[in-house]
């Protein structure tokens, strides 16, 4: 049987010219632009199933261009401009256990057993929004996160007094 002349021969991802030309869409950075095009990959790689279960760790990230430091933020202004859902909290990786997060792409159409498209994108209708939008993404941090980041300082204070350091 011979291939129809015409037919997509590969897996692909389609947008929808409205997605495209919104506000959502033209707000993302650079680097929220690289997760959407990695987890959109990893959706191909699954054949266009198991959307909500796509996972993804920071290496996979790291080698789709985006500096490790910059992979969380890039994810939230995503889930903030309502393109992509973290359907499970991953885990740092330990030895030989894995348990990276999960993600859905909201603008992606739900065939069994993906869950259905809910283009949460199209609730961004300004420019005032979107802008909102990326500023709470900017501004929250994981607990874990915050934690770690005042560990790291009362360490450098602490050595700071044994050397002698400190104002």
């Amino acid at each position: 049987m011979g291939k129809k002349k015409g037919a997509i021969q590969d897996q692909f991802v389609s947008h929808e010219r409205g997605m495209r030309e919104s506000i959502a869409w033209r707000s993302l950075p650079c680097n929220a632009r690289l997760v959407l095009d990695r987890l959109e990959l990893e959706l191909m790689a699954h054949g266009g199933r198991d959307n909500g279960k796509l996972p993804c760790t920071y290496t996979d990230f790291e080698k789709a261009g985006i500096r490790r430091k910059s992979i969380a933020l890039a994810i939230r202004q995503c889930e903030a401009l309502g393109f992509v859902e973290t359907t499970h909290k991953g885990t740092q990786s330990i030895s030989s256990f894995r348990n990276p997060s999960r993600y859905r792409l909201t603008y992606i159409y739900g065939r069994e057993p993906n869950p259905p498209r809910t283009d949460d994108w199209k609730r961004i209708g300004t420019q005032e929004a979107a802008t909102a939008a990326l500023k709470k993404a900017a501004s929250e941090r994981s607990e874990r996160h915050v934690q770690i980041a005042r560990r790291h300082h009362r360490a450098r204070k602490a050595d700071q007094d044994l050397l002698g350091l400190a104002a």
